[in-house]
């Protein structure tokens, strides 16, 4: 009982961890790409008023 506890404990923790770094290599991905900005955001925002205005 306690080896299954364990198991499922640490194989929790583990997929976790692994979820959380695939997460953080996607957005840091996204950062270092030439991808549109969000229009909710205030440069987001500024970049299609931008794009439009040309």
């Amino acid at each position: 009982m306690d080896f299954g506890l364990g198991i499922l404990t640490f194989g929790t923790l583990g997929f976790a961890v692994a979820f959380g770094y695939v997460g953080a290599r996607a957005t840091q991905k996204l950062r270092e790409s030439d991808a549109p900005k969000s229009s909710l955001s205030a440069d987001g925002i500024a970049e299609r008023m931008a794009q439009i205005s040309k």
